[in-house]
């Protein structure tokens, strides 16, 4: 069956034949075998002696290259092979053995594994070693001074506005360490700043918004470029923020409170056209003549060393672990590798692309000044903005004046919701020093002018006192760092 089966035109083997072919190649086979055993084993045999011929020199004081004239001093490695003088026409590559050395192939491959396994032992103890102390430092939380008597009455006067933060956020001070408490500011070090009360622009556009359409279709929403706090925002109101007359038209879990404007939160709103017609996907059914959007900004001198470590899309020639912010570029920059796309005493252009657009500034400033200056000036519809700052310093104000401003109200069990994010700090925690609340971090870290215009250069301080929308500055009540310096 299997001959008629085959092509005609191809010969025909007898089993026989086969069968024989099977065997040689099995035989061939068998005898490769032998002889890689045969191999292996007088190999064995041939390291075990070197290594005991090495053994006895060693004992007797070693005739190696690296021990001898050694004098007796201790070697890290048991065995250092001195390294021979170059011979001409070099060494062969592809032989390990230097042939000025005078050892063999065995007493190098012999040396090679004590080094090994000396290298291996030195490695498992680093490595328990590292274990050890990283164990450590998980148990040995840095040691805290408590508090004296006169630091707590200090903060307790200084600090109160804080501490009563706290307190409404369900934030236990005795949970606070020591050092917490000393790192916030004091209020005063942030009215020095910012003001002892919330700075809201837009808040005689209210009756005009809530009174346009009808209610039950009114959302609030948020806005902002880039870190400027609009997820903060958003949070604060989704928390705590029901628009009501919505809540009865479409139920209790349509509330009225949107992430962001259907146009995108860090898209400028452009004109009236652009506004109301380009839309998220998510979007794609909202009036946006029904939002009510609350626009944060932020500290400029605070948002510009933020865009440094987070450019989002705006593209500018810089080094973010340089001179950033750079708003005129000095030394360094001029010898950078983008050093050709920038020109001296001039200020660094910023592009920033959006979807399916660009806009183009003269700098970070530039950039600052354009679009909040879209919001700022555009008649045509309500919005309000907001600070940044506020949102850490003045939650609860603020987020009560954006929700009211929509037509909606805070919720009816009277308890405000903090925005917390993460754990306590200190050894109350039971964690590492760094973890702290959010909350907590942001109120310390946004709260001192320390460190606010560490990273400019003076020529970036004038180009940015002569270039900040000074209108802008003065209602937002943000000051250049030498008018902070000199109302000290």
């Amino acid at each position: 069956r299997r001959r008629r089966n085959q092509p005609k035109d191809l010969p025909v083997t007898p089993p026989e034949s086969q069968g024989s072919i099977l065997w040689t190649i099995l035989l061939i086979g068998l005898v490769f075998c032998l002889a890689d055993v045969a191999y292996i084993l007088h190999y064995v045999d041939a390291q075990q002696q070197q290594q005991q011929q090495l053994e006895q020199q060693q004992s007797n004081g070693g005739v190696t290259a690296a021990n001898s004239g050694s004098g007796g001093a201790h070697q890290h490695h048991p065995v250092v092979v001195a390294a021979a003088p170059e011979k001409a026409g070099g060494t062969n590559p592809f032989n390990p053995v230097d042939p000025g050395s005078g050892l063999s192939m065995a007493e190098y491959r012999s040396m090679d594994r004590q080094l090994f396994r000396h290298d291996q032992e030195i490695n498992h103890k680093a490595n328990d070693e590292l274990k050890e102390l990283e164990e450590q430092q998980k148990l040995n939380v840095v040691p805290i001074v408590p508090l004296t008597d006169e630091e707590w009455a200090t903060i307790q006067v200084e600090k109160k506005h804080f501490l009563d933060m706290f307190k409404a956020a369900k934030l236990k001070v005795e949970d606070l360490d020591a050092d917490t408490l000393r790192e916030l500011p004091t209020w005063k070090e942030v009215t020095d700043l910012y003001g002892d009360e919330p700075r809201i622009f837009g808040l005689d556009q209210c009756e005009v918004f809530q009174k346009h359409s009808d209610p039950a279709e009114h959302f609030v929403s948020t806005a902002g470029t880039f870190n400027s706090g609009t997820n903060l925002m958003a949070e604060l109101l989704i928390a705590n923020c029901h628009m009501q007359d919505r809540m009865t038209k479409y139920g209790a879990t349509n509330r009225g409170v949107r992430w962001q404007v259907p146009w995108g939160k860090h898209t400028p709103p452009g004109d009236d056209e652009f506004r109301l017609s380009h839309k998220t996907l998510k979007d794609a059914n909202v009036d946006a003549s029904n939002i009510l959007p609350s626009v944060t900004i932020r500290d400029p001198y605070v948002w510009m060393n933020s865009m440094c470590r987070h450019e989002y899309a705006a593209h500018w020639h810089h080094d973010p672990d340089g001179h950033c912010p750079n708003l005129i570029p000095n030394e360094q920059d001029m010898v950078s590798d983008f050093a050709k796309f920038i020109k001296e005493g001039q200020p660094v252009k910023v592009n920033v692309k959006y979807n399916g657009f660009w806009r183009h500034h003269d700098s970070l400033i530039g950039m600052w000044n354009d679009w909040y200056r879209e919001y700022w000036e555009n008649a045509s519809f309500s919005k309000i903005i907001v600070r940044y700052e506020d949102l850490i310093f003045h939650p609860q104000k603020v987020t009560a004046a954006v929700c009211h401003c929509a037509g909606g109200s805070l919720k009816k069990d009277g308890h405000f919701e903090y925005v917390l994010n993460s754990a306590k700090k200190g050894a109350s925690a039971h964690g590492p020093m760094e973890l702290r609340t959010g909350f907590i971090k942001a109120i310390i870290k946004y709260g001192k002018a320390t460190h606010r215009s560490d990273k400019y250069t003076e020529k970036d301080l004038e180009y940015a006192k002569q270039h900040l929308d000074p209108e802008m500055m003065e209602f937002f009540q943000y000051k250049h760092p030498d008018e902070l310096a000199s109302s000290r």
